[in-house]
């Protein structure tokens, strides 16, 4: 893209922002001045006593992610079953995130597309008791002063927010913001700073929840439920070990954006090779491309046949590498891993803590360890995977499946609900 046409997007996209900008604001205004939020409680006690408490998701991601299968879709079925009106909005299909994030140029897009749907989405929500914002409102769009979670707030007085990640991390806050960025508002610290907008949250781990309140010391427990990332493998046959093949396969299932993590792990495979066959298995959305020392199998992740994917695996790893980034992920590939009775290893840290019983139903590693030592142990220990394989789906089951994580939420979200009456 040429220099002027690049300098007249960024200027259209200017007008088209401040237009918003306005827009927003004037509901906001009116939305506050109506006393919008006094007046909805008002006509549900008055008109709609025994109505169902209704709960809306809006979900930062599309229905091929796992985050809006196991963090959002699942619970609105869950919840429907548990007497809740309950409904989920996303804002792109994959397909159209990918052609609207490939390159810089289409950003601006990405954004105006965005904007647009989220204040649909904020409008469609004002009659539901309870909204949860999945990660953020404005997925990358750190513009405008949190304006729009200023909207959400003039409609809704129990806002939840629902993370899974080290937000601030991610996003490297405090961030350098441009010239055009000041133009347009931009926040540095867009995520830590929208925290004041939401009355509870439900991060995905106890490492994310500490974090939470250093950042919010305000807030007390009842504002906070720990709800990890479930899975519902239970109606699956477990993984079967009677039969090991000769050639092991070590198996890490992600998104390609994680792919560095796996990358750490690559030097102990190839020290492992020398004396070991095996094979890695990589099931992912784009193929590990590097040279090793021993086969690499590629799938495409596929999320209708997830558990038939993952039941390939002999054993299951998630290294992190010893970061702050790292340190806030919530361990969603061991629970997938053991809730399909996967024999597991994982880097030491924060909520692998939590998932993993060290050498009972699977393996801690220290971070920053050579992993190649560990791996031989577990090669060893080869006729007890089905045992140790047992205990893992006994340890999801009990805490980390959507039947043992309802009762909590359901009862969270009821008592959100009775104390804003």
């Amino acid at each position: 893209m040429s220099r002027v046409s690049k300098a007249l997007l960024n200027f259209y996209f200017l007008i088209f922002f401040w237009f918003w900008f306005i827009v927003i604001w004037i509901f906001i205004v009116v939305f506050r001045t109506l006393f919008f939020k006094h007046v909805k409680k008002i006509i549900k006690k008055t008109f709609f006593p025994k109505r169902k408490t209704s709960v809306f998701y809006l979900e930062v991601f599309g229905p091929e992610s796992a985050g809006n299968k196991y963090r959002s879709r699942k619970w609105v079925e869950v919840l429907r079953e548990n007497n809740f009106k309950a409904k989920s909005v996303y804002v792109f299909e994959h397909r159209e995130y990918l052609q609207l994030t490939s390159h810089k140029s289409s950003m601006p897009f990405f954004f105006i597309a965005f904007l647009w749907f989220r204040f649909l989405h904020i409008l469609g929500s004002a009659f539901y008791d309870i909204v949860i914002v999945r990660r953020e409102l404005l997925q990358f769009n750190d513009y405008g002063n949190l304006f729009f979670e200023k909207f959400l707030s003039s409609v809704h007085d129990k806002r939840i927010l629902d993370f899974d990640d080290d937000i601030t991390a991610a996003k490297n806050e405090p961030r350098q913001i441009s010239l055009f960025g000041k133009l347009l508002l931009e926040s540095p610290r867009k995520f830590s700073a929208s925290l004041k907008y939401y009355t509870a949250f439900l991060p995905g781990s106890r490492y994310l929840k500490d974090l939470l309140t250093e950042w919010r010391p305000e807030i007390n427990d009842s504002q906070i439920l720990i709800l990890p990332t479930c899975v519902d493998y239970e109606k699956y046959a477990p993984k079967n070990y009677a039969v090991i093949n000769q050639q092991p396969v070590i198996g890490w299932v992600g998104a390609s954006g994680n792919l560095k993590s796996l990358m750490t792990v690559i030097p102990a495979l190839n020290n492992l090779s020398r004396k070991y066959n095996f094979r890695l298995l990589v099931i992912c959305d784009h193929p590990l491309e590097i040279g090793a020392n021993f086969p690499i199998e590629f799938i495409r992740w596929n999320q209708k046949y997830e558990v038939e994917q993952i039941l390939l695996i002999d054993i299951g790893i998630m290294p992190l590498a010893n970061s702050k980034t790292q340190k806030g992920k919530c361990g969603f590939k061991l629970i997938q891993y053991m809730g399909c009775g996967v024999v597991s290893m994982a880097t030491a840290l924060t909520a692998n803590n939590d998932i993993i019983d060290d050498c009972e139903n699977g393996f801690l590693i220290p971070p920053d360890a050579d992993w190649t030592t560990y791996f031989e142990k577990i090669f060893y220990l080869k006729d007890q995977y089905m045992e140790i394989g047992n205990k893992a789906i006994k340890k999801i089951k009990s805490a980390y499946s959507f039947n043992s994580q309802t009762k909590n939420l359901v009862g969270f979200l009821n008592q959100i609900e009775k104390d804003n009456q």
